[in-house]
């Protein structure tokens, strides 16, 4: 079985049946970790483009549910296409953003302007926030 299929199965054991079974994530980091700014944004034609509900990772957004997704956006530097280190589909353990500490999956880019930066993709209507020296990591392989 590959690491990666073995990840998921992790994942979503943890995630969906945390009291049962008590499965620690710390010991599958593949990566080193990197600081980042991380904001907020919402699937809407002002933030994204002409469609919104889909990411430059071809994964569909629902809208009424985006912050339950869980999936983030990286500046471009931080993508493998532009020379980073992580790519679309990719999980990352995220840390230092308060309550937005956790995993979250890779799924979209954002706009070229932006370097060493994190956007949450969340439902519009979300309070706006900002952290400053949020640790990334990729998990899993």
């Amino acid at each position: 079985m590959k690491l990666k299929t073995l990840y998921i199965i992790l994942f979503t054991l943890v995630t969906l049946h945390a009291p049962k079974y008590i499965v620690s994530v710390e010991s599958i980091v593949v990566e080193p970790t990197l600081t980042v700014t991380a904001t907020m944004y919402n699937a809407l034609e002002a933030q994204c483009d002409a469609d919104p509900f889909i990411t430059a990772g071809m994964y569909r957004i629902n809208p009424n549910k985006a912050s339950q997704h869980r999936w983030v956006a990286l500046s471009r530097n931080l993508l493998d296409r532009w020379g980073g280190k992580f790519d679309y589909g990719d999980m990352i353990r995220i840390s230092g953003a308060g309550h937005k500490d956790g995993i979250y999956k890779v799924v979209d880019t954002m706009n070229k302007r932006f370097k060493d930066r994190l956007d949450f993709l969340e439902t519009a209507g979300t309070k706006i926030y900002k952290f400053k020296n949020v640790i990334i990591e990729k998990v899993g392989t």
